[in-house]
């Protein structure tokens, strides 16, 4: 949070930071994921065009974009950024309005930064496609380009089943991934996928490891 607080020196807002940095992490995020982003080069500017673009105290619903898979593109993906308002039915409603295609969309990612009911909840998990919901404070920092985080990869179907073959081994058996953790969610993988870690640095010269996501 340091290095957040002294790129406030210029007398710039926190909330116009906050929204900035976590667009930013988003782009880069589904960058990582293999959408196409650079069609949108200038959803991510420095924070002096940000906030000339986007004012002092952004309005969330003018932060929204739209991006496509690079190997697909009828997958695309809705980035819509909530209020600091309660999250409730209403809510919902107001958000699915931002939305141009619901047809052919495959997937939501909501970033909220205040509660959200049940009832919301709810709603939310009954659309028919994948929504992801995300703290904008989760956003702040991109926690891949830690110096010290290692390399992942996202094993395809025909490796993961290379993998287990190569090693006379049953999914089960692989070390374990939770859903909810942090680069799980950062790369927005599913249960039964595995990942590929590699570890490069000072303590460890190099050394390959896998995770399966449960």
């Amino acid at each position: 949070m340091e290095c957040i607080a002294k790129m406030t020196k210029d007398n710039g807002s926190m909330e116009s930071l906050r929204y900035f940095l976590s667009r930013r992490t988003l782009l880069e995020m589904l960058q990582d994921r293999g959408y196409d982003v650079v069609q949108h080069a200038n959803l991510s500017p420095s924070l002096a065009e940000f906030r000339s673009r986007f004012g002092q105290n952004p309005n969330p619903q003018t932060l929204a974009f739209c991006v496509s898979h690079l190997s697909n593109p009828s997958n695309t993906v809705q980035v819509v950024f909530a209020g600091t308002d309660d999250i409730r039915k209403g809510t919902v409603n107001e958000i699915c309005t931002q939305i141009a295609d619901k047809g052919r969309l495959k997937g939501l990612i909501l970033v909220v930064q205040s509660k959200m009911t049940s009832f919301a909840k709810k709603d939310l998990e009954s659309l028919p496609f994948k929504v992801e919901i995300i703290r904008i404070d989760d956003l702040l920092v991109n926690i891949t380009k830690h110096v010290l985080q290692p390399k992942y990869e996202i094993l395809t179907d025909d490796e993961k089943k290379a993998l287990l073959t190569k090693h006379n081994l049953d999914e089960k058996q692989l070390p374990h991934m939770l859903k909810t953790d942090a680069i799980a969610s950062y790369y927005g993988l599913e249960k039964g996928q595995v990942v590929k870690i590699t570890h490069r640095g000072p303590v460890v010269d190099f050394h390959v490891s896998y995770r399966c996501v449960v």
